[in-house]
């Protein structure tokens, strides 16, 4: 990739994989009310027991036409929820509720229910995509693995989410449960997690949002990779998606990455979806924003801004919104 190649290395560091968020126990019944802002209320999910993944907690964001009206909404599975009431921490988790209120309130989305999915201890392997490991080059994967000491877990996680989380949101919340108005959006391991999702599980989940962070699979600072293994793990990863990404016509995408200061190393994987979604009839302007730029004065966005450009894609029916940071 061209971001990835001017450099013979890349020093990549463990800080990217620290887990967010311990295990809790989850279970059954009817949700506990929140502290609620004034746009909206949380709820928590009692704990309901999983036989595909660790367990955790769930919280729910219901927007303030919830409880004004009578008909379905659309539904947002957020990766990283425990950050959602966290404002010192919580990057886009933190600020989702209040730019969603804020798109609403200006017509640029709908209103949606958010499902804020906490992390385990687990979140590494959970996060890391099973179907990327193989094409590997072998001495990778090794690092992948010991990284996070052991394999992958994300087709336990996957069945989670589809088999018993997204069914008994649905049983319990007005929802329009179709794929079409199904998102899923996370960032830095999340983002990934959130494509794979939609390419395991495209029958349920229509659209993904991957907004940019730090690298994913690799720890940087403690391992040096040549440039050789680089594009081995850019060609691994071209692969893994070419077997993942659905065809167009049905799903919506968003993904933003640079190649300076930490997004540097995410360049290379998330650039690596580009050819793969226009191969399958993806297009800009239409059902898929991707924003990049191969130089090191690239214009830097806010999360902020990331996030409003990917809540209008995914919650806006029938157009693609401006590019982050345009109005």
């Amino acid at each position: 990739m061209a971001g990835m190649s001017n450099s013979p290395s890349h020093t990549l560091s463990r800080r990217s994989l620290i887990a967010t968020g311990a295990a809790f126990a989850i279970g059954a019944a009817i949700p506990v009310a929140r502290a609620a802002p004034a746009a909206g209320r949380f709820i928590e999910l009692p704990p309901i027991a999983s036989a595909h993944a660790a367990p955790r907690r769930v919280t729910v964001w219901l927007p303030a036409e919830y409880d004004r009206v009578s008909w379905g909404f659309p539904v947002i599975y957020l990766h990283d929820g425990q950050l959602m009431t966290d404002s010192k921490r919580g990057g886009i988790q933190a600020a989702i509720t209040r730019t969603l209120t804020d798109l609403a309130e200006r017509q640029a989305a709908e209103p949606a229910i958010i499902v804020g999915i906490w992390s385990s201890a687990d979140r590494l392997r959970e996060f890391c995509p099973a179907a990327f490991i193989p094409a590997l080059p072998a001495a990778t994967r090794i690092r992948v693995e010991g990284a996070f000491r052991g394999p992958a877990l994300s087709e336990g996680y996957v069945r989670y989410l589809a088999e018993e989380l997204k069914p008994r949101i649905d049983n319990m919340l007005r929802t329009r449960p179709g794929p079409a108005d199904t998102s899923i959006i996370g960032s830095a391991m999340g983002g990934m997690a959130a494509l794979y999702a939609v390419g395991r599980r495209p029958d349920l989940f229509g659209n993904a949002a991957w907004i940019a962070g730090a690298s994913p699979l690799v720890p940087y600072g403690e391992t040096t990779l040549s440039r050789e293994e680089v594009t081995g793990v850019e060609r691994a990863v071209q692969r893994a998606f070419d077997r993942i990404i659905p065809k167009a016509g049905k799903h919506r995408f968003y993904l933003d990455y640079g190649d300076c200061g930490t997004d540097l190393f995410a360049y290379a994987f998330q650039a690596a979806a580009d050819p793969v979604l226009y191969d399958r009839g993806y297009r800009r302007g239409r059902d898929l924003v991707s924003e990049g730029a191969p130089h090191p004065d690239f214009r830097r966005v806010s999360d902020d801004e990331k996030l409003r450009a990917a809540l209008s894609l995914l919650l806006r029916p029938g157009g693609c919104p401006t590019r982050p940071g345009e109005t």
